[in-house]
């Protein structure tokens, strides 16, 4: 179950962040990050081949080399370890589908639909056996130094499955070349990679060092989830904080104006109500004053008329000069007095 567990989240570690797929030639920002080859240039040529490049996990901000992502440098371990994913994967997939990998696997080398079930397998011919078909296995001298393990122990990962070499069937894959990342059997380096000078080791070694590497990473993956889990929690937490911090302002721009709208309208009333006051006040006493200066106009113009009237006909009979002189002091009076109240009442 913990194997399981680990192979998940070693898949999960090789998974591209843009595609989520395997990664395939994998690029290192960095930020160490890292992307399928094909993904980055896509994102690049999106972003329409700037010389910078936004890292799509963490923002982080990379320059581009040259201009072209193809010149960020390859994750050479990343790379190794998903092509050796992958290899396990399809070489499982491909015993799954030739072997099975559940109890009651059936034999491999009965003929016929009706099949016994297994209960050994042989490493080096790659096949499930019965027993009756090992009886016929162990009866080929060359079968001797065959190396057969009980199917149960196989099937329950107790015991690791072998494979046998395609280019050379009777040798098992033993080794490791590191130079061109491939299993390999015991002719095969002889004959081949030991020749040309390649790196090679022990798939026993091997294994344990991807096994460490495998660890390694995941471990980083598990170190670099929290601190991206804490920074997001950070900035969920400042985001709130904002959206909380503007709401509240908000509402205090809306009560600050509610207010102070309201105390304006007042203002705005107690200021019509005083021009209307004054208004009515002030109209009213001119209206007063016009009306005085009218009355005033229409008495002098009629003693005008009367003065007027004795002048033109100064020998009338019904007019007398005393009351003549009357009419003329009488006009001077008012002339003189009417001018001095109309003049006062002006503001």
């Amino acid at each position: 179950m913990h194997k399981m567990a680990a192979t998940k989240q070693l898949s999960d570690s090789l998974q591209c962040p843009i595609c989520t797929e395997l990664l395939s030639k994998p690029k290192l920002l960095p930020c160490s990050h890292s992307f399928c080859g094909s993904c980055l240039y896509q994102l690049h040529s999106f972003k329409g081949f700037t010389v910078t490049i936004s890292c799509p996990v963490c923002r982080q901000v990379a320059h581009v080399p040259r201009n072209n992502v193809c010149n960020f440098p390859t994750n050479q371990i990343a790379k190794s370890l998903a092509e050796d994913f992958k290899k396990q994967s399809d070489t499982k997939a491909r015993s799954g589908k030739r072997h099975g990998a559940c109890s009651g696997q059936p034999c491999t080398v009965c003929d016929g639909d009706d099949r016994d079930i297994a209960t050994y397998y042989c490493q080096n011919c790659s096949e499930f056996l019965c027993d009756h078909c090992l009886q016929q296995h162990k009866k080929y001298k060359r079968n001797t130094l065959h190396e057969v393990v009980k199917a149960r122990d196989i099937q329950s990962g107790f015991v690791k499955m072998k494979f046998a070499c395609p280019e050379h069937p009777q040798e098992l894959q033993q080794f490791v070349c590191i130079t061109c990342l491939d299993r390999i059997c015991c002719r095969c380096l002889e004959v081949t990679h030991r020749a040309d000078g390649h790196e090679v080791i022990g798939m026993t070694e091997y294994e344990e060092s991807q096994q460490q590497t495998f660890e390694f990473l995941l471990q980083k993956t598990e170190q670099r989830s929290v601190v991206i889990q804490n920074r997001l929690s950070f900035v969920k937490e400042k985001l709130q904080t904002v959206k909380n911090s503007v709401s509240q302002r908000q509402q205090e721009i809306k009560n600050t104006y509610d207010v102070a709208a309201e105390q304006l309208r007042r203002r705005k009333c107690e200021l019509l109500d005083e021009c209307n006051t004054y208004r009515n006040t002030f109209c009213h006493k001119l209206e007063d004053i016009i009306d005085c200066h009218n009355d005033f106009l229409e008495t002098i113009s009629d003693k005008a008329s009367l003065v007027n009237e004795g002048v033109k006909r100064p020998h009338h009979p019904d007019l007398s000069i005393s009351e003549h002189a009357a009419r003329v002091d009488g006009l001077e009076t008012i002339l003189k007095g009417g001018e001095e109240a109309l003049s006062a009442l002006i503001p």
